[in-house]
């Protein structure tokens, strides 16, 4: 009994304007066949707005993910020359190196076979 007498309550509890809850709900659903295809042109305005939002924010996004590539592509090309100037001066000379998976690895010199 206390659910029902909860939602008697909130059905005739007035709303700001002093309206019983239940009219504003009645009212809504009477409205509505009137209100809703008036709302439609509206509504779609508001889908294009955020369809076009999107599509530059992706444009953006695209743009920085790829100014974000060749920043640090260039920054790898900068930390492989600083580490060929300091090997040239720890080493005296620098390594000719053909193959970047070398530049970690110590130098093999080819051993004749005995």
């Amino acid at each position: 009994m206390a659910l029902l007498e909860t939602v008697g309550e909130v059905l005739f509890e007035k709303t700001v304007f002093g309206i019983p809850n239940i009219v504003v709900g009645v009212a809504a659903v009477v409205a509505a066949p009137v209100v809703v295809p008036a709302l439609r042109p509206v509504t779609k305005a508001i889908v294009k707005g955020g369809m076009i939002a999107a599509d530059r924010t992706k444009a953006t996004l695209g743009a920085v993910a790829e100014r974000t590539k060749v920043a640090f592509s260039e920054a790898g090309e900068r930390w492989g020359d600083l580490i060929a100037e300091a090997r040239a001066e720890v080493y005296g000379a620098a390594p000719a190196v053909t193959n970047p998976a070398q530049t970690l690895a110590p130098e093999v010199t080819d051993a004749p076979a005995t």
